[in-house]
């Protein structure tokens, strides 16, 4: 009884092993398209991996002689007519190969009756395999799992063999990335996949994961399918989807969106909790505006904790007024709070924008020349420039110092300045006294067509009037200094009187101390020859 049990396990192994150890020549399906082509003269070959076709001979009825080689060694061979092939089964390594005589070139010699330079063309075509394409589509694409629409991902997949052979098997894998599987299988097996064959669709249902920020995970398919030798041949797909985060979030900043310059601004800052869990310790920071003035005494800071839906309405509310006119920005409102893993997770508001209306008028004054001798003239520029969007009546106020006179132009102005325009007016001033004379600022007041009205002040530039005797006698004075500073030489200059004096210096004494010397010199050698 045993010795029947093993030969029916032994007649089972056998058959189910059969596909790959006993198929033959005429089993095989070979590639719709040749590998290789080529035309062949008598000898000529064609390499193709490790194979070498070759035209052994060719006969006047028609036929060629071609071979199949591999390691130097003729594996099989046939004579052929056109239409004819040769195959070859490569047991060793299954790479199975087989030449198909396209055409037959003889070129008989209508005088001898021999061939001249024969040739044949030929097609060379491999093995066929199986090739399994996978589409995997999803409900959706991006997954929330905040939502009660999106609890779930469903994954429909589709294969089919686009290959040129059958598979004798196909196992498919489906890899969740981790998500929970609700239905279906993530291991599927087939058997006998013919050419174009397409498979019962595979479904599969899978939870939709907690994540804490948005996720990109990768379901993916993999098909492992045999062909006739054995040999596994495998395909992959991979279809991308985004996860929202559990918790988010929404900052709202809201600021009145057009106004004019001598109006009031309102800001609301609210905070939302669009996720499934709660937040704790939530710090929300608000910041303003360099162009407006904060009218409320309130904090710009807060911490908060928020349930799941819940929000904090009006967390920030308060007054600005605009400093100047045009398209504003609103600076953003930062919440932050830490999560459960330890992670620092940042919101922010959008940044709204304000349109102010109304003019904006700067003053600029300028001196030109900015130094000038005493009597001499110079031009004062005053420029009204309205950088605001709507037009206002400017009138402007001159004065001037006491130590200088007025000699023309005009010293007053009222015009209607546009938006976006400037205006100019100048004046020509003299003064006899030296010195750094700061000139008084100019001011301006306007209104325009709604009533706003205010008063604006220029620089003050400064006017510098040096004598030019003044200026030599400086000159003068730093270049003696300069000569005398340099020890050894000699030099002469001129002062301003026109006299001239020598540099070079002389110890003092010591035109004595010579004359002295030489007196006792004379002395000493007196009484030398008084004793001789």
């Amino acid at each position: 009884m045993l010795k029947k049990s093993l030969i029916c396990l032994l007649l089972s192994i056998y058959v189910l092993c059969l596909p790959a150890l006993a198929y033959t020549v005429d089993d095989i399906e070979w590639k719709d398209s040749a590998d290789k082509t080529g035309t062949l003269t008598w000898g000529g070959t064609l390499a193709m991996d490790k194979y070498v076709i070759k035209a052994e001979d060719f006969n006047k009825d028609g036929f060629v002689s071609i071979s199949i080689s591999s390691n130097n060694q003729i594996k099989a061979i046939s004579p052929l007519y056109v239409g004819e092939s040769l195959r070859y089964r490569d047991t060793d390594n299954g790479n199975d190969v087989m030449v198909i005589v396209d055409s037959v070139t003889l070129n008989i010699d209508s005088w001898t009756g021999n061939m001249k330079d024969p040739k044949v063309a030929i097609k060379v075509y491999k093995r066929a395999y199986p090739e399994m394409t996978i589409e995997i589509t999803t409900d959706k694409d991006t997954y929330d799992p905040r939502l009660m629409s999106s609890p779930s991902v469903t994954a429909t997949i589709n294969i089919k063999n686009i290959g040129d052979a059958k598979a004798y098997t196909t196992d498919v894998e489906i890899d969740p990335s981790g998500m929970e599987l609700i239905s279906g299988k993530l291991k599927h097996s087939f058997k006998d996949i013919e050419e174009d064959e397409v498979l019962e669709p595979i479904v599969v249902k899978l939870k939709v994961p907690h994540y804490w920020d948005q996720t990109k995970i990768d379901l993916k398919v993999t098909t492992k399918s045999k062909d006739i030798n054995n040999q596994i041949h495998t395909q992959n797909k991979i279809k991308t989807l985004t996860i929202e985060p559990v918790v988010e979030l929404i900052v709202t900043k809201t600021i009145t969106g057009e106004m004019y310059i001598d109006k009031t601004a309102y800001v609301s800052v609210s905070v939302y909790n669009k996720g499934i869990y709660s937040v704790s310790s939530a710090t929300v920071t608000d910041a303003l505006s360099k162009d407006f003035q904060l009218q409320d005494n309130i904090n710009q800071q807060a911490t908060i904790t928020l349930a799941p839906g819940e929000t904090k309405a009006d967390l920030f509310k308060y007054t600005l007024k605009p400093t100047r006119t045009g398209k504003i920005t609103i600076p953003e409102t930062t919440a932050i709070f830490t999560g459960p893993d330890g992670k620092v997770r940042t919101f922010k508001s959008t940044t709204p924008e304000i349109t102010v209306n109304g003019p904006n008028i700067v003053l600029t004054k300028a001196v030109n020349p900015s130094s000038v001798s005493p009597g001499k003239e110079a031009s004062v520029t005053v420029t009204v420039h309205n950088q605001g969007n709507r037009d206002a009546s400017v009138t402007t106020a001159e004065s001037l110092p006491a130590s200088v006179s007025f000699v023309s132009g005009n010293l007053d102005f009222k015009e209607v300045v546009a938006g976006g325009k400037s205006a100019t007016y100048s004046y020509v001033i003299r003064t006899k006294q030296t010195g750094d004379i700061k000139m008084p600022a100019t001011t301006a007041t306007f209104i325009d067509m709604e009533g706003f009205k205010g008063e604006r002040i220029s620089n003050m530039p400064v006017l510098s009037v040096v004598n030019p005797e003044d200026q030599g006698s400086a000159s003068l004075s730093d270049n003696s200094q300069s000569g005398s500073s340099t020890s050894g030489s000699s030099s002469s200059s001129t002062d301003g009187t026109g006299a001239s004096s020598d540099d070079t210096r002389v110890q003092p004494g010591f035109e004595g101390s010579l004359m002295i010397f030489i007196l006792i010199c004379v002395f000493v050698m007196i009484k030398r020859r008084e004793q001789e």
